[in-house]
Parts: structure tokens; C-alpha cells; sequence
């Protein structure tokens, strides 16, 4: 399952004084060629193995199913889809006329033999349809149906992941079934990779609208400031994405002075404050309530994000589906949070609360390894919390110490992020709010007996029944003070002058390419 730690929001801009320099020759000069950096090398895209990173799949292998902006299905290698009414059936009707980029027909049977490489197989019982998958039945070369065992309500939106659901050539096997090559039916090609990037063909077969350049160029630049010049130069021509190359808010704001193209939109991700549910002291809701009221998120926006952000009350922005009724955005009150506390029972001795002989001290676990920039938003966190009255401790550890501590709530306070799209609304709550679901070093936001019905209720209903048990789940969340969403960060992208008619795909993990047009 994807980690959380692996996504960079904000990057320190502490580097200054290490300024680098991409060499010029390291890059094509041809104007029909897009050159996008990314932060590590793509890997072999195999398809049923996490070990490439996941921001190439999506242009090389397509899906049954594709993900649109604000989570719309559009037709992929599927035209069209129906749902049983008991929704123990999915049936597809397949694009025809397609092929894979060898020249091996796409049809019901390598649809089937894809399928069956994941469903139902253990590896893959994180996602939901394939733990229910019972069996497929083909009719004819266009048609399939995939029968399951009990509903999955979220089964149309799995199928839009980045990986393992897209489609592979069946010659792109070896005698073990293993994957040899990187064949789909999308619109570009690998023609080669290694670790210092991929180089991509337009698939001139493919079946959708065409890309209006021939090659693109993936070049693995690790640090920032080196993409950032390589965009001021015209070495690259695009940089950003969180799952591409991370472009903090800093660094977009000095490249707009250069005269490069930022691009904001909305992001699909929250940032927010986790609270241990074995912390005694996080125990008691008026603490969480006066934490809840102590931090000021329009400040963290514009001071740490550069406006590039926006303030959030809710678990999922409204562009994630099924994300709930909105609610206000808090504005930071340092009086009410100290009555919240002294209506809880918390003594002001002095500017310092205790109850029962306790103090108001609070451990707040950060992990700059884990999430980039998150020390500064703690400090920020630690400072605005601090005016109220808390003592705070600011534990700032590394990567395999987050890793221990997190999932065992070895912690008062820990930052988060959800998944984003196309994983949520499915993918955070079944992942980061069940007891019982492996979520390795990512841990829990947060977890409670009572909450596992809440969750499990929310995550099988469907049709009208979906949306009142979504919000039923959101409401039990808001009600409790389970969570402290803090912001979103919007998706931040640069490119230069010369890649024309810039337009941002629906989600972080995919490569911006469509309509591009390149200057000479």
C-alpha cells in the first residue's frame, strides 16, 4: 500500500547556498521533446511490484476505468459498465479496435488474464474488489463480467488506482509470468530507462486523443533547486507534482519572479493533527477541543505555504467523492480554548494548566525524514498552542524511529496527510481509521472501538444509503474531536514559457503531457 511518509509537501529551502547546475548536455535539444524532471528513476513499471515510482504508469498503461477531475469515471479500455442491482456484478462493455503497443490485440481474453493476475490473489486483498472477486465470464471479445463474492461499493473507483489494475501485453511475460517489459496500450511508449531517466514515443496507435509531440524525456533530477534551474535555463520544461518532483511553495514563488509559469489548484489531500488514542492526556476531549480551537490554519496557509494552501475543517477537501458536508473553517481563539480547558476541569496555575497534579505537557512527534517541512509546522503549531498554555515538546526524529513510533501511538500529537486522489475517500478511511487493517509505518489518525462500526457501516453501504453513513462517519469524527485537519496544499507545477497550453491530469500520479504544445 502507498506510504504516506513518501509524500513531500513542502521542501526546506535551506539549500540555497548549494546552488547546482544541470549540465546542458545532458538534455535533447529537439523542440518536438517534453522534458520533465522527476525526483527518482521510474524503474522497470511492473505492474504488480512496488518498487518503481508511480507517476509513469498511468501513460503507458491504461485502465478499465479512468479517473476525472473531482473524481468523475470516465471510459477507459471500458466503454460503458453496469452494476447489478445486488452489485455481485460488475459487467464491461470493451473499447474495441484497441491494441497493445507490440501489436497484440486488447479483447476479453487478455482483459481476463490481466484481471486474474490480481484479483483474488492475497498480495493485492488491500483493495477491496479483489478481495470479494469470486470469478470473470466472458461474451465474446467485448465483453466481460466480473462476479464478486459481496458488494464493494467503492469497486469503480479501485479500478482507477494506479496500479495493479491497468493492462499489460500477455507477450510481455515470461515463462513464470513475470513481467518483462513495460507494454500497455497508452498513449506513449518507453523506448528506454535507466537511472538517470525514462524516454518515452508517442504510441501514434493509441485510441485516444494523441499527445502533439513525438518524445518525452524524464530526467531524474533528486534536488530541487537543481530542478529549478534546470527549468530558469530551458533544460527542463516542467517540474512539480507531489509524486513527481515535489515543488515547494517557496521555490514556486521564486520561479514566478523569474518569469517561469506557476500552477496552483486545488490539492485532494489534508494535512492534519493526529491524536493518540493510548495518550492519557489526548484522552481527555477538552484537550483535543482546546487544541482544536489553539491553532490558527489560515496562518499556517500563508506563513508556511506561501497562500498556497488552504485552511481545512474537514477530513477530504470537497473535490475527493463522498466527502461530506462542509464545515467552517475555525478562526484561532486563545480565550475560548482557555475556557474549554478550565470548563474540563485543567487549572491555570500561573500560565500553566494541571489537572489532578498533571501538567499540560504534550509530545508532539515530527519527522523531517518522513514529511519534509514538518519541524516548521510543529514549531509554528508548538508556538500558537504554547500562548494557551500548553507545554509543548517538539520530538523531531528520523525516519525508522517515525516508523516505530507512529503505529505504536507512541505519541500525543503527530502530523498526517490522507491519500489524495484517486484513493480516497476509501483508501484513508479504511487504511488510517480500523483497528484491525495493516497500515504499517503510516499508522492510525486515529482509532477507537466505537469508531471500527462507524467505519466498517460507512465503507459497505451503498446507493442513497451511502451518503447519510459517509456523513454519519464525518459527523462521528467532527463530534468527537477525533481529528484537527489543519490545510490542503493545492498541487503545484512549473513550467517554462516554451511548453504551451499547460494544463494539470486529474491527480498528482499523472504526468502532465495533454494539449502541451512546445515552442521552438
Amino acid at each position: 500500500m502507498i506510504t504516506l511518509d513518501r509524500r513531500n509537501f513542502l521542501v526546506s529551502t535551506a539549500g540555497l547556498a548549494f546552488a547546482a547546475a544541470l549540465p546542458r548536455s545532458a538534455f535533447s535539444e529537439t523542440n518536438d521533446t517534453l522534458k520533465i524532471a522527476i525526483a527518482a528513476e521510474t524503474g522497470d513499471l511492473d505492474l504488480l511490484q512496488n518498487v518503481s515510482t508511480l507517476s509513469t504508469y498511468t501513460i503507458v498503461f491504461d485502465a478499465l476505468i479512468h479517473y476525472g477531475q473531482n473524481g468523475a469515471l470516465e471510459p477507459g479500455l471500458a466503454t460503458k459498465w453496469t452494476v447489478a442491482d445486488d452489485q455481485l456484478s460488475i459487467a464491461f462493455d470493451l473499447r474495441e479496435g484497441v491494441t497493445f503497443s507490440d501489436g497484440t490485440p486488447f479483447d476479453s481474453a487478455a482483459a481476463e488474464w490481466n484481471l486474474k493476475r490480481w484479483l483474488g490473489v492475497s498480495d493485492f486483498s488491500w483493495i477491496g474488489i479483489s478481495d470479494a472477486f469470486d470469478s470473470i465470464v466472458t461474451d465474446g471479445p467485448n465483453k466481460l463480467t466480473v462476479k464478486l463474492k459481496r458488494p464493494v461499493p467503492a469497486a469503480l473507483l479501485e479500478l482507477t488506482i494506479v496500479r495493479p489494475v491497468r493492462f499489460l501485453s500477455p507477450k510481455a511475460v515470461d515463462k513464470d509470468g513475470k513481467q518483462t517489459a513495460p507494454i500497455g496500450t497508452g498513449p506513449w511508449i518507453v523506448e528506454k530507462y535507466d537511472s538517470s531517466g525514462t524516454t518515452l514515443i508517442r504510441n501514434d496507435k493509441y485510441w485516444g486523443e494523441k499527445p502533439l509531440f513525438s518524445r518525452m524525456e524524464l530526467k531524474v533530477v533528486p534536488d530541487e533547486l537543481a530542478r529549478a534551474n534546470g527549468l530558469r535555463s530551458g533544460d527542463l520544461d516542467v517540474i512539480g507534482g507531489d509524486w513527481v518532483a515535489t515543488l515547494s511553495p517557496r521555490r514556486a514563488r521564486a520561479l514566478e519572479s523569474d518569469g517561469m509559469k506557476v500552477v496552483a489548484e486545488p490539492g485532494t489531500a489534508t494535512m492534519l493533527l493526529g491524536y493518540s488514542p493510548k495518550s492519557k492526556i489526548i484522552a481527555d476531549k477538552a484537550v483535543r477541543d482546546a487544541v482544536y480551537a489553539s491553532v490558527d490554519r489560515a496562518a499556517i496557509a500563508k506563513v508556511l505555504f506561501e497562500g498556497f494552501a488552504d485552511p481545512a475543517a474537514d477530513l477530504f477537501p470537497a473535490n475527493v467523492p463522498s466527502s461530506g458536508k462542509r464545515h467552517d473553517v475555525p478562526v484561532r481563539d486563545v480565550a475560548a480554548a482557555k475556557k474549554i480547558l478550565a470548563d474540563g476541569g485543567w487549572v491555570d496555575s500561573g500560565g500553566a494548566w494541571t489537572k489532578a497534579g498533571s501538567p499540560l505537557t504534550i509530545d508532539f512527534l515530527v519527522s523531517e525524514e518522513s514529511l519534509p517541512g514538518s519541524r516548521r509546522i510543529a514549531e509554528m503549531i508548538q508556538g500558537q498552542l504554547s500562548e494557551v498554555g500548553f507545554q509543548v515538546q517538539v520530538s523531531s526524529v528520523d525516519n525508522a524511529t517515525m516508523h516505530e513510533r507512529r503505529p505504536a501511538f507512541n505519541y500525543d500529537l503527530a502530523l498526517f496527510t490522507t491519500y489524495g486522489a484517486p484513493y480516497d475517500p476509501h483508501g484513508t478511511l479504511g487504511n488510517a481509521f480500523v483497528s484491525t487493517a495493516d497500515s504499517g509505518p503510516d499508522g492510525k489518525i486515529y482509532v477507537s472501538d466505537a469508531l471500527d462500526g462507524v467505519v466498517k457501516a460507512a465503507l459497505e453501504a451503498s446507493g442513497a444509503e451511502r451518503d447519510l453513513k459517509m456523513q454519519a462517519l464525518y459527523d462521528w469524527l467532527h463530534d468527537n474531536t477525533a481529528i484537527c485537519p489543519l490545510v490542503v496544499s493545492q498541487r503545484l507545477w512549473a513550467h517554462n514559457p516554451r511548453a504551451e497550453n499547460f494544463s494539470l491530469p486529474a491527480t498528482d500520479y499523472d504526468l502532465p503531457f495533454k494539449a502541451i504544445t512546445l515552442k521552438a
